[in-house]
């Protein structure tokens, strides 16, 4: 089982930045350098809708984090392999918060990520 980022990117309002994100990603998928996929997703965080974006940690370490596309970002959410595991929140400043196990809901009430690809509603509990 892999661990996951759930992530925004910086300035994911403007669509020129979307454009060049979604770009760069096509450009690694592309050229086979992503071990898993990507899934876009919408997420509501601190009473804020953005899309975000769900990735394997090791794709994120390696072609998203210290490369400009979401080093504004206050916080990304590691989700791991194994579910029953709890998910934790690694804040800007590097801080490490434990948030709780990453579970589906029907109805969606406080921090949450809706996956459009299979309707579905996730927190953490």
């Amino acid at each position: 089982m892999f661990e996951h980022v759930i992530f925004a990117i910086d300035d994911n309002n403007s669509i020129h930045a979307v454009a060049k994100f979604t770009r760069y990603l096509d450009t690694l998928r592309a050229t086979n350098k992503l071990d898993g996929g990507v899934t876009q997703c919408i997420g509501h965080w601190e009473g804020d809708l953005e899309v975000s974006y769900l990735m394997r940690k090791s794709d994120y370490d390696h072609h998203i984090s210290g490369r400009g596309w979401a080093d504004k970002q206050e916080a990304v959410l590691v989700v791991p392999g194994d579910t029953r595991q709890p998910c934790t929140l690694i804040m800007n400043d590097g801080t490490i918060h434990s948030v709780g196990r990453m579970v589906e809901i029907t109805k969606p009430v406080g921090n949450w990520t809706y996956v459009p690809t299979t309707g579905k509603y996730f927190t953490t509990v």
